[in-house]
């Protein structure tokens, strides 16, 4: 077990998490995401976060606005002001129309009315990992008694995860990785991880998951989307599932396993 995580940050993992909110329902990581995916059953949900220009920690995945609002470029080219003023919605469906990109601060206290844990995957603009880190610290550590228990912080960013333990080693880290290369364990040791996130593609052989098991990790793999899948994977002794779907999977909320 983690020696410097306070017991009291222990996540209370969910079977399922939705995948940037209610990512098949509703524009990602927007607040009617989050939401609809409350209104589906979700007990958890997995955002990213990054930095405006002006150093506001929003929810946004990519690193330019291109895709998923009337924008473009890059995020870190946006004041708060100028990002906010785009349109998150419209780009899904004309019913979301005018939704905005939220703050880190709109993203949490939203969760908390709606009593839903927060998978907080830091993605760092370029060069600004330290940064980024220290301003979603600001912004959550007011926050944690209300949140004891309902949040895990994530990253494919080693110095992230590297950042987070030197200021705040009582939140609990999860490290994200694409492939169970030779560093993968070694990596979520030095940083003390209380989970693995892994591509669930890592996780097609037993002993791929025994050996995550047997490493003390809680495994959270992405993002599955066939319930025959997910349900293989709960049996087998992953801990929770993050998914586009909620849908499908939020039979799966209460599966025993």
């Amino acid at each position: 077990m983690n020696s410097t995580l306070a017991s009291f940050f222990y996540p209370k993992l969910p079977n399922i998490i939705g995948h940037r909110g209610a990512y098949n329902s509703a524009p990602e990581n927007t607040l009617i995401s989050f939401r609809k995916a409350a209104q589906l059953g979700a007990k958890w949900i997995e955002i990213d976060v990054r930095l405006t220009s002006d150093k506001i920690p929003v929810v946004f995945h990519d690193n330019d606005v291109d895709r998923t609002t009337n924008g473009q470029g890059p995020v870190q080219s946006f004041t708060l002001k100028s990002l906010q003023e785009l349109d998150a919605g419209s780009h899904y469906h004309i019913d979301f129309s005018g939704e905005k990109v939220p703050t880190l601060l709109q993203t949490i206290t939203l969760c908390i009315e709606l009593n839903l844990g927060l998978n907080i995957e830091i993605k760092p603009n370029f060069g600004q990992a330290a940064e980024t880190v220290t301003a979603i610290l600001a912004t959550i550590n007011p926050f944690q008694e209300q949140l004891r228990g309902n949040v895990l912080f994530s990253s494919f960013n080693l110095l992230c995860l590297k950042k987070l333990i030197n200021l705040c080693p009582e939140w609990p880290r999860a490290l994200l990785v694409n492939d169970l290369n030779n560093d993968w364990l070694s990596n979520t040791k030095a940083l003390e991880c209380y989970t693995l996130n892994p591509n669930y593609n890592c996780l097609a052989s037993i002993e791929n998951i025994k050996s995550i098991l047997d490493s003390k990790l809680r495994i959270i793999p992405f993002t599955v989307n066939q319930i025959s899948i997910a349900k293989n994977l709960l049996r087998l002794g992953v801990h929770s599932i993050i998914t586009d779907d909620l849908k499908s999977l939020k039979s799966l909320k209460d599966y025993k396993h």
